[in-house]
């Protein structure tokens, strides 16, 4: 005889081509008491196997997981119960309902904790902040926005001295830009290329027949500007290879240097505070803004 379990399950299922996760869920979870084999059953193994079938049903972990949630969620006050979720009840791509769209978070500040910090873990600033502005609220027992008054000082503190610590970057930029700009016309321009020559490399200039056309003079020009350009593309590419090592060794470059330095001025400022939490902050803290 088939069981009332199976016949609800397969009634929801309508079919063995249209699955349905529901009707798995009830079939999995639901506690049926199992049907009478025979008649000469005695009324006590009924009952001993009624219960040991929800006993097996309510036991399971996932089942726990989802009462001990639901109860803690019950405790307390302002916090949202369950959430509205997109469920895939026909074919195809399902589209969210208006009670989803509207239960969507806008802010860190509404996640919980668990998401947040797979979030932060990722590089995302923001959760970042958010992470050690709860660990704040934690450490000193304060309210939320208590806590973003502490996390502006932290943030403050973070930033003293940056102008000299964007320095060095801001002088490799605009040599950068100057030499790899200043090149073209170094190469391809016959009055500076004439008066470069004049005053730093006094070359024979060409008969004026051999300079008509710009790929005539920076073919004249490379003479002295291909071992310069060569030797400091080669010299960056030693340097690169250095910084290479000097991460698989372990040895910290200068930026990371940086950063070590400021997560131990704010360690050395605010004790309290998990030291790893800040280290993280300071990591995706943009030397500029």
């Amino acid at each position: 005889m088939i069981s009332v379990r199976s016949a609800i399950s397969r009634s929801i299922l309508g079919g063995r081509h249209n699955p349905n996760s529901g009707a798995a869920f009830l079939q999995a979870n639901v506690p049926f008491s199992p049907s009478s084999l025979s008649s000469d059953r005695t009324s006590a193994d009924t009952e001993t196997k009624v219960v040991s079938t929800s006993v097996r049903q309510f036991s399971s972990p996932a089942y726990r997981r989802h009462m001990m949630k639901k109860n803690d969620m019950e405790s307390i006050h302002h916090v949202r119960g369950n959430k509205p979720a997109i469920g895939a009840y026909q074919n195809g791509i399902q589209t969210p309902t208006l009670q989803v769209a509207r239960d969507m978070g806008r802010s860190f500040s509404e996640m919980e904790n668990e998401p947040l910090q797979v979030i932060a873990e990722m590089g995302n600033h923001h959760a970042r902040c958010e992470v050690l502005r709860r660990h704040i609220m934690a450490v000193d027992d304060i309210e939320y926005l208590k806590a973003c008054k502490t996390l502006g000082k932290i943030a403050t503190k973070n930033r003293e001295g940056m102008a000299l610590v964007v320095l060095p970057y801001q002088v490799m930029i605009g040599t950068a830009l100057v030499a790899g700009l200043g090149s073209i016309p170094m190469v391809f321009d016959i009055s500076l290329a004439k008066w470069f020559n004049e005053h730093f490399v006094t070359m024979e200039v060409p008969m004026p027949s051999d300079l008509d056309t710009m790929l005539e003079t920076g073919a004249w020009t490379w003479n002295w500007m291909e071992p310069l350009t060569g030797t400091l593309s080669f010299t960056i590419l030693t340097l690169q290879l250095v910084r290479n090592n000097f991460l698989n060794l372990g040895i910290k470059p200068f930026t990371e240097r940086i950063l070590a330095q400021r997560t131990q001025n704010l360690v050395k400022q605010f004790p309290r505070y998990n030291q790893r939490l800040l280290e993280n902050f300071v990591e995706t803290d943009k030397f500029m803004k």
